[in-house]
């Protein structure tokens, strides 16, 4: 038999071997190492030393156990700023020469769906919560390299993270957070850019969300965008408006249908 037919196997095989690996690689787990987390009904979740690395980047506060964990020293959150910046280069080495979704532009992350009827955005929420039915598709709002896509904290329950480098008329780069979803379908495209529109995820019920803050709560996705600021540290930006002019402009509801109420939704966005 020719070794011809046997050359797509291999390389199908290398790939396969390969493409894990350079998924890990996005993010170097600096000082962590796995952390094992109770939830309040019952489950334990492991979290991986890459998984506990990025939600102190993103929070630089180590909130991981939950709300209520001791805000930690100024250079444990001066560290979690270093540990982001040293990954700037290689995730926007892979975001590549893409062009950046103009802000105009971005989708609404979950179709149909519905927002409160003011902004929810205020300390220990920096972030707005669009409003679905269980099993509705959650959407990448822009292109973005997905850098997480799972389980990433007590609060957040499973979420996947996009980020966006500086470039092509975006000033700053950006951290896109879609929160309290099923992100399992979405693991496959850790390490990739998706696109605007690409699903990356599905709406829970409340009391299917793995997070302890989120049982029983009305059906949500924790939308949260975070720019870098000159000093390296994160902010996150009010987005209602932007929120209500998408979902406007596709046609969806912008207000919540008669007899829902917005719940309460205690966690700080910046914490995704």
């Amino acid at each position: 038999m020719s070794p011809r037919p046997l050359i797509p196997a291999l390389v199908a095989a290398i790939l396969l071997v390969a493409l894990p690996a350079a998924a890990s690689s996005l993010i170097d787990p600096g000082p962590f190492g796995p952390t094992r987390v109770s939830l309040v009904d019952g489950r334990v979740i492991d979290v991986p030393a890459e998984s506990h690395a990025l939600y102190r980047m993103l929070t630089e506060n180590g909130r991981l156990y939950g709300r209520h964990t001791p805000r930690p020293p100024e250079a444990e959150a001066q560290a979690g700023a270093t540990l982001r910046s040293q990954h700037v280069r290689l995730w926007s080495a892979r975001f590549g020469d893409r062009p950046r979704t103009p802000e105009l532009a971005y989708a609404p992350p979950v179709e149909p769906g519905w927002l409160s009827a003011r902004p929810g955005f205020r300390p220990g929420h920096r972030a707005e919560d669009v409003f679905a039915a269980p099993g509705q598709r959650v959407l990448a709002p822009a292109t973005m390299l997905i850098v997480h896509a799972g389980y990433l904290s007590k609060t957040a329950g499973e979420a996947v993270v996009g980020f966006i480098p500086a470039g092509g008329g975006q000033v700053k780069a950006r951290y896109i957070a879609l929160v309290h979803i099923d992100a399992t379908p979405a693991r496959a495209r850790l390490g990739e850019v998706v696109e605007t529109g690409t699903v990356v995820g599905f709406i829970t019920r409340g009391d299917e969300a793995v997070v302890g803050s989120a049982l029983g709560r009305l059906p949500h996705v924790h939308f949260a965008i975070q720019e870098e600021r000159s000093d390296g540290h994160l902010t996150a930006i009010p987005i209602w408006s932007l929120l209500r002019r998408t979902m406007h402009g596709a046609g969806r509801a912008v207000s919540a249908p008669a007899g829902h109420r917005r719940p309460r939704c205690d966690h700080d966005a910046s914490a995704a």
